[in-house]
């Protein structure tokens, strides 16, 4: 390559004066048409809520858009008197359909509720009544009982004097029983003599006759 035709190729290649970017290709007296278009937006259809979101031919049972004009399947125009009437006829069947699979769902979930609140009562019956079928049991097993009505503490079996104790009406007069009943023959022993003391040994005897427990008897299993 000559001298002359490598500099002609440098001055090519040579920066421009002034530097920065280079100048819009496109001068500004120029019409849109050469410009690059600008970019829309997305459009978006409105949410329709409760309005019917197809329209059906009435010739072919065809479902067309909201939007449509006339029918894709058979032409048939879609904005006449008797197609509008169709379809709000279509529609109201439509919602009255929907409205009536709701309250049956409301109901099937109405009465599975209730199904499941008797069966946990049912079930809550029968544990009562398995635990009190238990008690009793327990109670005519061992027996036994305390001044105030309730079951004693331990395999205990009742006793004659317990039982006329709790026929009485409240605690204090059952106490104040007992202590009738311990007391008089302890005084007649302690300051009787004779046929007295005979008197109060016989009836501390019997105080303890009446409240000595029986014999447990076991079962063999």
């Amino acid at each position: 390559m000559s001298s002359e035709r490598r500099d002609r190729f440098l001055k090519l290649e040579r920066e421009r004066p002034g530097g920065g970017d280079a100048p819009d290709s496109i001068p500004s007296s120029s019409t849109d048409r050469f410009r690059p278009a600008v970019e829309r937006p997305l459009e978006t259809v409105e949410e329709r809520t409760g309005a019917q979101p197809f329209v059906r031919c009435m010739d072919c049972q065809m479902d067309n858009t909201v939007y449509a004009a006339t029918c894709q399947n058979c032409a048939a125009e879609l904005d006449t008197p008797a197609q509008r009437a169709f379809n709000e006829r279509l529609w109201k069947e439509r919602q009255s359909q929907a409205e009536a699979e709701k309250r049956a769902l409301a109901e099937r979930e109405e009465a599975r509720q209730r199904d499941a609140g008797d069966q946990a009562r049912s079930r809550r019956e029968v544990a009562e009544h398995m635990a009190e079928m238990e008690r009793a049991r327990t109670d005519r097993e061992y027996g036994g009982g305390t001044l105030d009505g309730g079951p004693v503490a331990g395999p205990r079996s009742d006793t004659a004097g317990m039982r006329l104790l709790r026929m009485l009406p409240s605690l204090p007069w059952r106490i104040a029983a007992a202590c009738v009943a311990i007391g008089i023959p302890i005084l007649l022993l302690l300051f009787g003599r004779g046929q007295v003391q005979m008197v109060g040994l016989m009836l501390l005897g019997l105080v303890i006759a009446l409240f000595s427990p029986g014999r447990r008897r076991f079962r063999r299993w």
